[in-house]
């Protein structure tokens, strides 16, 4: 009786201190309920501050505030907080180690406060997880609103390596999607946003099958880790079926509750390039302050990754390239008569021979200063600023640098690169704008 009663209380007592270790108990499980609720979480709350505001709506300190984080950190930190919030279970397929899994049920970090232990257990996912394991995490979906929706997420095949969060899918189709870039060793802890497609012709880059595991994907079960994931209920191959051209219109209209209007696409789709180059800006900025702590020494590759812009520098080219088309569809379709004088008179500013080719556009363009018809005005170095236009500009002339060996001046146009730095420093991944693309 007396053994009995010991193993009991050692049961008991054994049971306590497990659940004390974990990062977090899971007392709930995730059902569709919860996965709705989800939905509606990262619609509500999921905002560009989250990581850097002081204190939440509440008047609270922000448990998550000054963590920084890449694209894919991004993404998983939206499921790893919702989870952690709701007590619910974080699971993912350990990238090191086929068959094994990682979870909240960690025990690394026992005795530390809850809140400890959670900063902790991302900053080690942040370090563990990568774009490369978010592929045995998630599964590709049908495109509807069923199946494409607030939590879900956007993967490019594994040469571009970025991903972003689904933050929603707005009324006309287009999503509204929260992200960040490289982390580099000044980078803040605020994320960026955007309300517009990503390029499918750089998500897919050479690889538009199921097995380049780009596109809108979700999350799988916990009984679908470590499967094949054809094996995961809900499974589609239906994006890979669309022709590519036409992927943008055909998904964009199976999502829509609603057609957008031409002003309503040439506002949305002008202040994506304004926060293309607004976001430039930080990112070259940290390169920029890296170059002059170390002004003798030449990056390595993994450095040169985290400095360079040539995956940025491509979405904003990409954005450049839709609004054009955008803009020539209009006018070929009625003229732009659904535009106000003043969108057009931003637009001619930013395409003035919209009716010519790109290289020829490129050619014919002078340089842009600030006018009445400028948008998004942006100091770019001190005492210097641009526009969208000239922005613009530069960027269709190659005068735009991603190289972090190359100072202000060059990453930004004012001089035409490479700078001597750069020519004596080994440089990775060089990109130049493809015209051709117009």
């Amino acid at each position: 009786m007396i053994r009995n009663l010991i193993l009991a209380f050692a049961m008991i007592t054994g049971l306590g201190f497990n659940a004390k270790a974990a990062v977090w108990t899971d007392v709930n499980q995730w059902s569709p309920a919860w996965e709705a609720r989800f939905a509606d979480w990262v619609r509500n709350s999921w905002q560009v501050d989250f990581f850097s505001r002081p204190t939440l709506p509440n008047g609270q300190s922000n448990p998550y505030a000054g963590l920084r984080m890449d694209c894919a950190d991004t993404v998983y930190s939206m499921r790893i907080i919702f989870s952690f919030e709701n007590k619910l279970p974080f699971v993912v397929q350990d990238p090191s180690s086929f068959g094994k899994t990682l979870s909240n049920r960690m025990s690394r970090w026992d005795g530390q406060s809850e809140t400890s232990r959670m900063r902790n257990f991302l900053v080690f996912m942040y370090q563990t997880l990568s774009t490369r394991s978010l592929p045995n995490d998630t599964y590709p979906v049908a495109i509807s609103r069923d199946t494409i929706h607030s939590g879900a997420l956007i993967l490019t095949v594994q040469k571009n390596h970025h991903s972003w969060s689904v933050k929603e899918i707005l009324p006309i189709g287009v999503p509204y999607l929260v992200f960040n870039s490289t982390v580099g060793a000044t980078s803040g802890s605020g994320l960026q946003q955007r309300q517009s497609w990503p390029n499918p012709e750089w998500v897919f880059e050479e690889n538009f099958t199921p097995a380049g595991n780009a596109g809108f994907r979700y999350w799988r079960p916990i009984e679908s880790l470590n499967q094949p994931v054809w094996k995961v209920p809900g499974y589609s191959e239906e994006q890979y079926h669309i022709p590519l051209g036409k992927w943008v219109r055909t998904v964009q209209a199976k999502l829509a509750l609603r057609q957008e209007t031409d002003a309503q696409m040439m506002t949305r789709m002008l202040k994506t390039t304004c926060e293309d180059l607004q976001g430039r800006v930080s990112a070259v900025n940290d390169g920029l302050n890296y170059l002059h702590a170390n002004p003798n020494k030449c990056m390595d590759y993994e450095t040169y990754d985290t400095y360079s812009t040539p995956n940025r520098d491509q979405r904003a080219y990409d954005d450049f390239v839709a609004l054009r088309r955008a803009y020539r569809e209009i006018l070929a379709a009625n003229g732009g008569n659904q535009l106000s004088l003043e969108t057009k008179a931003q637009l001619a500013k930013i395409y003035p021979f919209i009716q010519e080719t790109a290289a020829s556009e490129t050619q014919k363009m002078a340089a842009q200063g600030i006018t009445a018809a400028s948008i998004c005005t942006t100091q770019y170095l001190p005492g210097k600023q641009m526009d969208v236009a000239e922005f613009k500009r530069r960027m269709y002339a190659g005068l735009i640098s991603n190289n972090p060996h190359d100072d202000g001046p060059y990453r930004w146009g004012d001089l035409r690169g490479p700078s001597q730095r750069a020519k004596s420093c080994q440089s990775w991944d060089p990109w130049t704008p493809d015209l051709n693309q117009n």
